[in-house]
């Protein structure tokens, strides 16, 4: 079997025929040995093509992103700033700093504007879209690719390293394939593949003659499921050469799906197009782009058979057809998962399973952690499929809890493992915010942290910059023995001149969540002194704004316009994976105003995504 010695020369090969699709190179190298399969050494499918696609030569912009912004410090110890958001500060790939440009979320100047309500500036009217790109997939979604490909219970492995970049993992710059991650990728395609034939050959083969017939059906079939359109005749000669050069089926048939496993066409979604006669100096996506840019977005899986049947019979060129597929995929779990991912990543609470927390304080279980991500997740899912909004997130009066949850909060109303709805009847602050996710995660290990909770609020909620943290600045909390109340160990923290300039707008936003432990717990007093949560929203319209709890800033987010377009901001981002291109605002503008003429809807803010140019056209390089 000559599968590693054929690896080299056949994804090289895919590599380069992928470039001259999309006029660039997409290794860090010229290689130009497109048409006949024998290729330039390397490593298989390394940093080929992810990102822009508009270079030309060389590799193709797989450069941006600093893949060290991650997270933030999950792990927080007792830094006042150390604040595991990782939107701050980070160097984050494609955005200037990781929480981007003030315009990126409301435009304009708050301290201008008296109306919350509305957009500070006028929305743009333009319809320019984008870069055309190549976005390598994300892990989840090539694990979900090889479950379509080989069957359920196929063996996985951690093989493709998501760095993240604006709390997400899906930037287009910063996910390449280097050289560890090829070797890693061919020593799973062998034994995925290995696993599938002796357990669902049928899957992989719809025939079993080792024959030029047999073999031809079995790569244009399986090879059009995993590159996700049709392989053209150049494509397909490699592996009829591989398949004839085996003494056996299985073992052509196990050199040819591992390496087409391995390919390019099947690690990266190309997002390239065709020139469009109607549009100069733009490309119109093909039907299998879109096919794929839907079915991963919205399912964080692949086309199925039957969305490929409809990109090759035409049927997805106008908006009612793409609205048919969308709406479809949304009733999917897939959708669940992908949706749970979003609200996962905008919130910054995937990292919530790994959070330190004192154990002498309260024992955070697995089973804890577990539910509160849960109970964000089915949150989010319940407001999305019954026309819920983006105000909503801040003021729906219900939760969902399970038994587990019910205890924690002391809410009852739930029981078991599922969950259901309950209604929180003052009881709790409403909306997201009063869950123990996002409480529990942007906390520190032992205190409820107000300097990591306003962050959260000013860089995820209203896309608000925060400067960045001096260099050597010493930014551990005094030992709490000294004060009776957190508050006042974090009040004296930040009296200081070099610290007051950023926890002048962080701390008083931070401090109106003082109604909340570090588990997420609701307090009344602490040291045996009531709880003080007031506190003040500044740099926003209508402000300063008085806070008493975290419900009065609950209560200015579900009508701001600017929390509105911050949301959106990151929703984008994360269908688009890129942050920051020319005429970027077109894209966002054109989403506010369809989400605002849908009155803001979750499922109208996701469809306005979808319905702007850039998600079927792009410029041409």
């Amino acid at each position: 079997m000559t599968i590693r010695p054929f690896f080299t020369q056949s994804i090289l090969h895919s590599v380069a025929m992928l470039s001259v699709a999309v006029g660039c190179s997409a290794g860090g190298s010229d290689s130009s040995d497109s048409g006949s399969g024998a290729a330039n050494s390397g490593s298989g499918a390394t940093n080929n093509g992810s990102g822009s696609a508009s270079n030309g030569s060389g590799s193709a912009n797989n450069g941006s992103g600093s893949t060290n912004s991650g997270t933030g410090a999950t792990n927080s110890g007792t830094g006042a700033n150390n604040n595991g958001s990782g939107s701050a500060n980070n160097g984050s790939g494609s955005a200037s700093n990781g929480s981007g440009s003030a315009n990126n979320g409301s435009g304009g100047n708050p301290e201008d504007q008296t109306d919350p309500t509305v957009p500070a500036v006028p929305l743009v009217e333009c319809d320019t879209p984008g870069p055309r790109m190549i976005r390598r997939l994300t892990a989840p979604q090539y694990a979900n690719t090889l479950k379509h490909l080989l069957g359920e219970g196929v063996p996985t492995e951690d093989v493709l390293p998501d760095p993240a970049v604006l709390g997400f993992h899906v930037d287009a710059d910063a996910a390449l394939v280097a050289d560890l991650t090829a070797e890693l990728l061919m020593n799973h395609a062998e034994n995925a593949t290995a696993w599938a034939i002796e357990n669902n050959i049928g899957q992989l083969a719809n025939c079993q003659n080792h024959d030029a017939s047999c073999h031809e059906q079995v790569i244009e079939e399986f090879g059009r499921r995993a590159f996700r359109q049709p392989l053209s005749d150049e494509q397909k000669q490699p592996y009829l050469q591989l398949f004839a050069a085996e003494a056996s089926f299985e073992v052509g048939l196990h050199v040819v799906v591992s390496t087409m496993l391995q390919s390019p066409f099947l690690l990266y979604r190309r997002e390239v197009g065709q020139p469009d006669p109607e549009s100069p100096g733009e490309v119109r996506l093909t039907a299998y782009e879109i096919a794929s840019e839907l079915s991963y977005l919205l399912s964080d899986a692949p086309p199925s058979d039957q969305l490929l049947d409809r990109a090759e019979q035409g049927r997805l060129s106008t908006k009612q057809e793409i609205d048919q597929v969308a709406q479809e995929l949304l009733a999917t779990q897939g959708a669940e998962r992908s949706l749970s991912s979003f609200v996962h990543g905008w919130l910054e609470v995937d990292g919530l399973p790994m959070k330190a927390k004192d154990p002498s304080v309260f024992d955070l279980n697995d089973t804890h952690r577990q539910a509160m991500l849960d109970e964000t997740s089915h949150f989010f899912l319940e407001l999305f499929h019954s026309e819920g909004t983006i105000s909503d997130l801040y003021s729906a009066d219900f939760t969902m809890l399970n038994g587990t949850l019910a205890d924690f909060y002391d809410l009852g109303g739930a029981s078991g493992d599922g969950f259901s709805r309950v209604s929180l009847e003052g009881r709790r602050a409403t909306g997201i915010l009063g869950h123990g996710s996002v409480l529990t995660q942007h906390a520190l290990s032992d205190n409820s942290s107000p300097v990591q909770r306003g962050v959260l609020v000013r860089e995820r909620l209203l896309c608000q910059d925060l400067p960045p943290i001096p260099e050597n600045l010493d930014t551990n909390l005094a030992e709490p023995g000294t004060f009776t109340t957190n508050r006042e160990r974090y009040s004296a923290h930040s009296s200081s001149v070099i610290c007051a300039n950023c926890h002048t707008v962080i701390d008083p936003v931070g401090f109106a969540f003082e109604e909340y432990d570090a588990f997420g717990r609701f307090r009344e007093t602490e040291g045996g002194l009531p709880v003080d949560a007031t506190g003040e929203l500044s740099e926003v319209a209508g402000g300063p704004l008085p806070l008493d709890g975290v419900q009065t800033l609950n209560d200015y987010l579900s009508i701001s316009d600017q929390a509105r377009a911050c949301l959106i901001r990151y929703w984008s981002y994360y269908a688009y994976g890129r942050d920051e291109w020319n005429e970027r605002q077109c894209s966002v503008d054109a989403i506010r105003a369809e989400a605002a003429a849908g009155g803001h809807g979750l499922k109208d803010t996701l469809l306005s995504i979808i319905h702007t140019p850039h998600f079927t056209r792009r410029v041409a390089d």
